[in-house]
């Protein structure tokens, strides 16, 4: 018990301390490039699970750091999200705010309703008052959604909403909020302020068993042009990282020693052992600190996405590659998710709900992670057509034999991915190169076709039908 309190209060000192922006962050002034604000004052403590889950951070301390989009009209805020035990990588998970004709406040994907958190919504509350009166969940994923039950509580008046077919493993349990109504698109009309609207992506079963579904509703704020989604697309910035992000976390990825890159090593995983014999190691302070926080943000962004791309050590190429696109549809999405591309049910859905939304004349788009983008349907577009093209020039597993499964074939892959980048769809420089490139996509490709080999992930094959949905997802937006 006493080692316990001990690794809490230490845990929780270290946390409070690396809430600091990294400075190329504080330079871009966040998301929305006006300023960072943050009340530090009014508490950022908040445990998440039970100890000593510690896989999952922050644990123990959640900073809010809140910039404006839209003068007066809408408001991004980020809170950190991560995984710990050596590994490091953490990103952003973005609550996007904004203010609705009645002068109260809509909530597109709550975040941890901490002191500070709560202050800072208070702070763009109108004159009148009115605070939070509607909270939209858009995803059923649990990262997004371990939020929903304690920020409704926060906010008992305001009415909540959550996309369909909500799910927990292995016991499926309620939500937890009992206000909560499914959104249905055909009756958004009275579900939705005036001025929002929405359109529904309700994929078929993804896994397990028929509980477990992919649900995304994409929020359109009509007054300032802005498209809301979770998981679905993505901007990579590559001039700084979101706020939440230290100048700490970015250094430890800089540092070629660290304990991620010398389990990699060790392990022989991703060919870092062969390319540290190539290039050297070097710590972070042997690096310029602006390079070595450059080269952090790179490693840890990408680590993110493809969890082992082609180059770890020198990730500049891929991460440019991503980074050039306005938008794109995210990695680990793209191809564990939406199943790649591949011909059928779930990449036909997902074609035709980013059809649906592309309808909308937006000029803003705020994911829950990563930047927010100034993007128009065109770019919209490009990033579900250019993924779903890519797609198809992919053979299923990523080329690899079906015959290889189990274990040991999927380390074996892992431990010498393919080197280079193929243009399946064009040559350098072509906006039609390939959308992933395969040797940074291999890992996610691999990982995929061991969970379809096991039986975890279904195929078109596999699938059990859908069930019987309780809303409407079909509804066509209106302008």
């Amino acid at each position: 018990a006493a080692a316990i309190a001990a690794a809490c209060v230490g845990g929780s000192s270290w946390e409070r301390a690396n809430c600091e922006p990294a400075p190329a962050a504080l330079a871009a002034g966040g998301s929305g490039g006006g300023g960072i604000a943050t009340a530090p004052e009014f508490g950022r403590s908040y445990i998440l699970g039970v100890v000593p889950i510690f896989l999952a951070t922050p644990f123990f301390v959640r900073a809010t750091y809140r910039t404006e989009l839209v003068r007066g009209a809408l408001w991004s805020f980020e809170q950190k999200q991560g995984i710990g035990l050596g590994l490091n990588t953490s990103l952003n998970v973005r609550m996007t705010v904004g203010r609705l004709k009645s002068g109260g406040l809509f909530v597109y994907g709550p975040i941890a309703p901490t002191g500070e958190c709560i202050e800072l919504l208070r702070q763009v509350e109108g004159p009148d008052g009115r605070g939070v009166e509607l909270i939209v969940l858009g995803s059923t994923l649990y990262e997004h959604k371990q939020f929903l039950q304690p920020f409704a509580r926060a906010f008992p008046r305001a009415r909540v909403l959550c996309a369909p077919g909500q799910w927990s493993w292995p016991l499926n349990l309620p939500l937890g909020v009992a206000r909560a109504e499914e959104i249905d698109d055909d009756g958004a009309v009275g579900m939705l302020p005036p001025e929002l609207e929405c359109a529904t992506l309700d994929l078929p079963p993804v896994g397990l068993n028929t509980d477990v579904r992919f649900s995304e509703v994409a929020l359109y704020h009509r007054p300032t042009r802005t498209l809301m989604v979770t998981d679905a697309v993505m901007r990579l910035d590559a001039r700084a990282p979101p706020p939440t992000v230290s100048a700490r976390d970015l250094l430890e990825w800089a540092d070629d020693r660290n304990i991620a890159i010398t389990g990699l090593r060790l392990l022989r995983l991703f060919g870092v052992e062969e390319a540290s014999q190539r290039y050297g190691l070097l710590r972070a302070k042997e690096r310029p600190d602006g390079e070595a926080q450059a080269l952090g943000w790179q490693r840890m962004a990408l680590t993110s996405l493809y969890f082992g791309q082609a180059d770890v050590l020198r990730p500049r190429e891929s991460f440019e590659r991503l980074s050039e696109r306005a938008l794109v549809v995210p990695p680990v999405v793209g191809v564990v998710v939406y199943g790649d591309g591949e011909e059928g049910g779930v990449a036909d859905d997902v074609s035709e709900w980013a059809e649906r939304v592309a309808r909308w004349p937006f000029e803003r788009v705020a994911p829950a992670h990563f930047a927010v983008a100034r993007a128009t349907p065109r770019e919209w577009r490009e990033a579900f057509s250019q993924w779903r093209a890519a797609a198809r020039a992919v053979a299923p597993g990523g080329g690899r034999s079906s015959a290889q499964g189990g274990i040991d074939a999927l380390v074996e892959s892992l431990a010498s991915p393919l080197r280079g980048i193929a243009d399946a769809l064009g040559g350098a420089g072509s906006s039609s190169r390939e959308y992933y490139p395969a040797a940074d996509a291999q890992c996610l490709r691999d990982v995929r076709q061991f969970l379809i080999d096991l039986g975890i992930i279904f195929t078109e094959d596999t699938r059990p039908p859908r069930p019987q949905s309780r809303g409407g997802t079909r509804g066509v937006p209106r302008r």
